[in-house]
């Protein structure tokens, strides 16, 4: 009898608990936010001056060089970036150099890595300020995983490239993916061509890596200087201008 009271009372105290335990866990919990992107920059420009990110009262400068894919930079929230182009002569009254804000994005929210494409546009008027296109290439693990390439033409002419045995045509605009079958060490051959009015022209011819645990990814640019900054002056005055072409840029990460 004593015994039968004593479970009572335990189902007294133990009943309402186990209730709200369960109405607790069957309850819809609150989704965290999401966390911002990891974003790489590539600016298409090769005029003077840098870029840079303004984050809070500072500024991060973002590039060293035109056409140089930067190290990945994770914001701190999903809030609106400046982007500032920084001038190369200095104001005479303050003596620092001048920055022009010619960008204001928002880091998307819906991958955890992209690459940003910035290109200057032509401005619409002899007064209206710098105009420039800004491009998210979502780079997710599910969209583009590991031991796979991905391939970006930003130039102005067809593009083909062959990994091995896989080849790849893409025109002005395209992104392809592709899965290359490499040797046991990863290593692929790695062959790219652009088209011009005549033939086909090969600008790269190298060995690339690919890992099960890696990707890599290929972007076509056009320079209309031949790339001209990466030469000292004695070569051009030896050799003169390059001739406009297009450059074969690569970076790898992990998805």
């Amino acid at each position: 009898m004593l015994l039968s009271r004593t479970f009572r009372l335990w189902a007294l105290v133990i009943g309402p608990c186990a209730l709200a335990l369960a109405a607790f866990a069957q309850a819809p919990q609150p989704t965290p936010p999401p966390s911002p992107a990891d974003l790489r920059f590539l600016f298409l420009d090769e005029t003077a001056g840098a870029y840079a990110l303004k984050v809070g009262a500072r500024f991060r400068q973002v590039s060293s060089a035109p056409y140089i894919i930067s190290a990945p930079y994770t914001p701190a929230d999903l809030r609106p970036i400046e982007l500032y182009k920084t001038g190369t002569t200095p104001d005479p009254r303050t003596g620092e150099l001048p920055r022009v804000k010619v960008a204001t994005f928002t880091p998307p929210s819906d991958t955890t890595s992209a690459l940003v494409i910035v290109t200057p546009r032509a401005a619409l008027s002899a007064t209206a300020g710098p105009a420039y296109d800004v491009e998210f290439i979502n780079s997710d693990p599910v969209s583009f995983p590991g031991g796979t390439i991905r391939i970006l033409n930003r130039g102005n002419t067809t593009l083909a490239v062959r990994f091995a045995a896989d080849q790849v045509v893409a025109a002005p605009g395209d992104t392809r993916l592709l899965t290359p079958t490499t040797d046991d060490r990863g290593r692929i051959r790695a062959r790219i061509a652009v088209q011009t009015p005549d033939a086909w022209k090969l600008i790269s011819d190298n060995v690339a890596v690919v890992k099960p645990d890696s990707r890599l990814t290929g972007v076509l640019v056009y320079s209309p200087s031949g790339m001209k900054f990466r030469f000292n002056k004695s070569i051009l005055a030896a050799r003169g201008d390059p001739p406009p072409s297009h450059v074969w840029l690569t970076y790898t990460d992990t998805p």
